[in-house]
């Protein structure tokens, strides 16, 4: 069976799950506890994006409504792996995030790269 393309809306919906999900992690400081060095290094939620069982019921639902489930199968590594209870909580900030969203449209949040401070050379000086 071919691997089916995402559509540009669920390319948006993808990168806009992954923003509200690295946002969350970041606001409540989920990167004091995270397992993952960068991520703590960092001081924000950095680490890369796994599918996880955590998402069956979304994944679901947009099947069901015709979209391929792309979109919301990944979590940051931390919330993949983390326990039913922690997920929990995670999903209830997530859901309160969204609220506020939709109360304040104005608001953007911010665009998260896997950062590298710290880890780049110098621009002054030439490559051995």
């Amino acid at each position: 069976m071919p691997k089916q393309d995402f559509s540009e809306y669920e390319k948006r919906v993808s990168a806009d799950h992954e923003r509200q999900c690295r946002t969350t992690l970041t606001i409540y400081s989920a990167w004091r506890v995270c397992p993952i060095r960068k991520c703590r290094r960092d001081k924000t939620c950095s680490g890369e994006m796994r599918v996880s069982a955590h998402q069956d019921r979304k994944i679901r639902a947009q099947r069901e409504i015709g979209l391929s489930g792309n979109a919301c199968a990944k979590l940051p590594r931390c919330m993949a792996t983390a326990s039913a209870l922690a997920f929990e909580t995670f999903a209830e900030c997530l859901d309160d995030l969204q609220r506020d969203l939709i109360a304040h449209p104005h608001e953007d949040l911010p665009k998260f790269d896997r950062c590298l401070k710290g880890r780049q050379p110098r621009r002054d000086t030439a490559n051995p």
